[in-house]
C-alpha cells in the first residue's frame, strides 16, 4: 500500500498528473463523434465521446400503466436487482462521498447522502412526472460509480402538474401476526422549484424458529431450540427540493429521517439426551427493547463559470442513535426469574464537505480536482450485569465504553482523456490524511493515517453495441468505530471483545469486463472478472486468553467473476416477459490467525445469485412475476470454534391487477418456499490449534413466510 509522506508533495503530484495528460492529449486524435439510432418504438440509443445512453420515453411505458418510477424500471432490461428488495435494503457504508457508488441520478444529479440515496426515491416519484429514463454506460462525472456499471438517470417533466401516489396494504405472517403498511408521496414543479415529499411506515419483522442438534464424537448430547418473535416497525420520511437558477446553476437539498422501534422476544430451551428421552435443562427468555433513529440532511450546489469550467459543492450532516435494553430471564420453573441483563447506547455522527472543480481541456477531455473533509464520531457504552437473590452485580468487561472521532481530509484529481473516437483513459490520484482520537475507561489512543490512492479506468468501444472496460484502483476501507469497543451479537448469542487498534483494510483491485447490448433493445450482457490484493484484512483475531474480536490478520487475495444479463422477450415477437439476472462467483485466501492455515475470508460468500422477472398481459392489465436472491456459504473462525453458514434462496412472488388507470392491486408472498439457513459449528476442547474436538452443533433456522396485499394508486 502506498503511503503519502507529505501533503504538499502529494498534491503537487496530482496537479502534475493533470498537466502531463493534458499535454499528451493535445497531440492525440481530438475529435469525437455523436450519433443517435432508434432501437424500438420509444427507445433511442445516443452515443457520444464518453458514454452510451439508451433513452426510454413515455411512449415505451404507455402500455404498462405504471404508478411510480420503480414500476417503470421493472420493464427496462439491464437493470439487474436495482429495484429488488435486497438492493433497497442494502446500506452502502463506504468511506466518504467520493467512494459512494449510487447508480441513480435524478435530472442528471445524484441525491447526495449516506442514508437517503437516490435509489430510495424510486417508489416516491409518480410515473406522471417522469419524462424519460436514461440507461448510461461510460464516464458519468456526476457520481463515482464503478467502471462498467449502468447508471440510471430519471428525467422529470418540468411542465407536469403536481401529483402524488400512495400505497396501502396488509402483511400477514404465518405466525398469525398481521401488520399494516402505508406510503404517501407527493411532488411537482413550481417554476424553477421542484420537490418530492414522502412518508412511509411498514413492519420490519420475520419470526423464525431455530434448532441446534448437539453431539459429541460418539453420541448425541441434546438439542437447543429458539423461537425469535421480533416486533419491529419502521417509520421514515424524505424530502427533496431543487431550485434551478438558470444558466446551469442549481441548488438541491435532501432531508431524510428514519426511526425503527423494536421489541424482541427470543426464547431458548436446551434439552439433554437420556434413556428416558429429552430432558429440559435450561429455559431462558431474552427480552430486548430499543430503537434506531437516523437524521440526515445533505445538499449540493452547481455553479458554472463559463467555457465549461464548473464547481460542484456538497455537504452531508448525519446523526444516528441506537439504544438497546435486554433482560435475561430463567423460565424453566413456574415463575420467571430475571438472572441478568445488558444495555447498549450509541450516538454517532458524520459531517462531510466536498468541493470539486471540473476543468475542460478540449472538446471531449476534462480534468477534475477537489477536496473532501469529514469528521466521524461515535460515543458507545455497553453495560452487563447479573442478578443474584435480587441483587445487581455489574460485570466488568474490558473496553466496554469508547468515544472515537476521526478527522479526515482527502485531495483528489483525475483526467478524462478521449484518445480516439473509440478509446478513453481516466487516470486519477487521491491523497488521504486522517487523525483518529479514542477515549475510554480502559483505552486512550491517538493515531494518524496517510494513504495515496491511484486509479486508472480504460474504456474501449469495440462497436456501436460493445464496450470493453478495464480498471485498477487502490482503495482504503471504512473503519467501523463500533468494533473499537466490546459488543454483543444477538444472532450468535455471544459477547465480542472490542479492538481499539484496528487499522483500515487496504486493497489493490483489477477489473476487466465487456458489455454487450443486443440489437433492437432485446437486452444486454455484462461479463467481468476481478482480482484483489488485500492488506490488513479485517476479521476476527485473538485478543486475550480465550477472547477474540475484530482485528487485522495480514494479507489476503480475492478473485472471481460476475455475469449480468437481461432480455425483453417482446422484442423477439414473444410474450411480454422481462428477465434480469446476475451471478457472482468469488474465491479468497487468507491465513487464519487461530490455526495458521490458509482459508477463505470469512464474510465473503462463495457466490451470489439474483434474478427478477415479470410477465405483463397488457390486454387484461394483469402482471405476475418473481424475485430470487441467494448467497453462498460463509464462515467464522474463533479461538475454540469454527462455523460454516449457508443461506436458503429467498423467493418473492407477486400477481397484480390494474383495476383502473392509476389504481393497481398487488398480492404477494415473501419467503415463499420457507428457505432454510444452517450453521455447522465445531467446538474444540481448548482451541482450534490444539485440534481436539469437544462437540459438533448443527443449526437449522427457518424464517416464516409472509403474504399480503398492496393497493397502489395516483392522485
Amino acid at each position: 500500500m502506498i503511503r503519502a509522506k507529505d501533503l504538499a508533495t502529494t498534491f503537487a503530484a496530482l496537479l502534475m498528473l493533470v498537466a502531463s495528460f493534458g499535454a499528451s492529449a493535445q497531440g492525440a486524435s481530438a475529435q469525437g463523434t455523436s450519433a443517435e439510432r432508434q432501437l424500438a418504438p420509444g427507445v433511442i440509443e445516443s452515443t457520444d465521446a464518453s458514454s452510451i445512453r439508451t433513452i426510454y420515453s413515455q411512449e415505451f411505458f404507455a402500455a404498462y400503466r405504471a404508478i411510480n418510477a420503480k414500476d417503470m424500471l421493472e420493464h427496462v432490461p439491464g437493470i439487474v436487482g436495482l429495484t429488488s428488495a435486497a438492493a433497497q435494503n442494502a446500506n452502502d457504508d463506504r468511506r466518504g462521498l467520493r467512494s459512494n457508488t449510487d447508480q441513480v441520478l435524478i435530472n442528471g444529479k445524484r441525491v447526495t447522502g449516506k442514508e437517503g440515496g437516490s435509489a430510495g426515491y424510486l417508489e416516491k416519484i409518480p410515473a406522471s412526472r417522469i419524462l424519460q429514463i436514461e440507461v448510461i454506460i461510460g464516464d458519468v462525472k456526476e457520481l463515482d460509480a464503478d467502471v462498467g456499471a449502468r447508471v440510471i438517470n430519471l428525467v422529470t417533466d418540468e411542465t407536469a402538474k403536481s401529483s402524488g401516489s400512495f400505497q396501502a396494504g396488509i402483511v400477514e405472517f404465518a405466525t398469525g401476526n398481521t401488520r399494516p403498511n402505508l406510503q404517501i408521496n407527493y411532488g411537482g414543479e413550481a417554476g424553477a422549484l421542484s420537490y418530492t415529499l414522502a412518508l412511509e411506515t411498514r413492519p420490519r419483522m420475520l419470526p423464525s424458529k431455530l434448532q441446534d442438534d448437539i453431539a459429541s464424537l460418539t453420541a448425541a448430547i441434546g438439542r437447543t431450540t429458539e423461537l425469535r418473535d421480533r416486533e419491529q416497525r419502521n417509520y421514515n420520511g424524505r424530502a427533496l427540493l431543487a431550485y434551478d437558477f438558470g444558466a446551469g446553476r442549481n441548488f438541491q437539498v435532501n432531508a431524510f429521517a428514519d426511526h425503527l422501534s423494536r421489541e424482541d422476544f427470543d426464547t431458548f430451551r436446551t434439552f439433554s439426551s437420556s434413556p428416558a428421552g429429552a430432558v429440559p435443562t435450561i429455559a431462558a427468555l431474552d427480552h430486548t427493547t430499543g430503537r434506531d433513529t437516523v437524521y440526515e440532511i445533505s445538499s449540493d450546489y452547481v455553479h458554472p463559470f463559463g467555457s465549461g469550467l464548473k464547481f460542484l459543492g456538497l455537504f452531508v450532516v448525519k446523526d444516528k442513535t441506537t439504544i438497546r435494553r435486554s433482560d435475561i430471564n430463567n423460565v424453566l420453573g413456574p415463575i420467571p426469574v430475571q438472572t441478568g441483563g445488558d444495555s447498549r447506547e450509541e450516538r454517532g455522527s458524520e459531517k462531510i464537505l466536498r468541493g470539486t472543480l471540473q476543468i475542460p481541456i478540449r472538446s471531449f477531455d476534462q480534468a477534475e480536482v477537489g477536496v473532501e473533509v469529514a469528521r466521524n464520531s461515535l460515543d458507545k457504552n455497553l453495560d452487563f450485569y447479573a442478578l443474584t437473590n435480587g441483587r445487581r452485580i455489574d460485570i466488568q468487561l474490558f473496553n466496554s465504553d469508547q468515544v472515537a472521532s476521526e478527522d479526515r481530509i482527502e485531495m483528489f484529481s483525475s483526467y478524462s482523456w478521449k484518445a480516439t473516437d473509440f478509446l478513453q483513459f481516466e487516470p486519477g490520484l487521491a491523497a488521504e490524511f486522517s487523525w483518529l482520537d479514542q477515549v475510554g475507561s480502559d483505552v486512550n489512543e491517538k493515531r494518524q493515517f496517510q494513504f495515496a490512492k491511484p486509479s486508472l479506468n480504460i474504456l474501449y468501444n469495440l462497436s456501436a453495441t460493445s464496450q470493453i472496460y478495464f480498471n485498477v484502483v487502490c482503495d482504503v476501507g471504512q473503519l467501523s468505530f463500533e468494533d473499537f469497543a466490546a459488543t454483543v451479537d444477538r444472532e450468535a448469542d455471544e459477547i465480542i471483545g472490542g479492538n481499539p487498534f484496528l487499522v483500515p483494510e487496504k486493497a489493490w483491485q483489477l477489473t476487466l469486463g465487456v458489455d454487450e447490448r443486443f440489437a433492437s433493445g432485446v437486452g444486454s450482457l455484462n461479463v467481468k472478472s476481478f482480482y484483489k490484493q488485500l492488506e490488513d484484512v479485517n476479521d476476527r483475531v485473538p485478543l486475550a486468553a480465550g477472547l477474540s474480536g475484530p482485528g487485522n490478520i495480514g494479507k489476503g487475495r480475492v478473485w472471481g467473476g460476475r455475469v449480468e444479463g437481461s432480455i425483453k422477450f417482446s422484442k423477439l415477437d414473444l410474450p411480454d416477459i422481462t428477465m434480469n439476472g446476475s451471478i457472482l462467483w468469488q474465491q479468497s485466501s487468507v491465513k487464519d490467525p487461530f490455526t495458521g492455515l490458509k482459508r477463505r475470508i470469512g464474510n465473503l460468500p462463495k457466490y451470489e445469485i439474483a434474478a427478477v422477472g415479470r410477465h405483463d398481459l397488457q390486454a387484461s392489465g394483469t402482471s405476475y412475476g418473481f424475485e430470487y436472491n441467494k448467497k453462498g456459504p460463509t464462515l467464522d473462525s474463533d479461538v475454540a470454534k469454527f462455523d460454516q453458514f449457508t443461506t436458503g434462496g429467498d423467493w418473492r412472488l407477486f400477481v397484480e391487477q390494474n383495476i383502473s388507470n392509476g389504481l393497481i392491486l398487488r398480492l404477494f408472498v415473501g419467503n415463499a418456499l420457507r428457505a432454510t439457513n444452517t450453521r455447522d459449528r465445531t467446538l474444540y476442547l481448548r482451541s482450534q490449534a490444539d485440534g481436539r474436538i469437544l462437540q459438533r452443533q448443527f443449526r437449522r433456522e427457518r424464517p416464516t413466510y409472509f403474504y399480503g396485499f398492496r393497493l397502489r394508486g395516483n392522485f
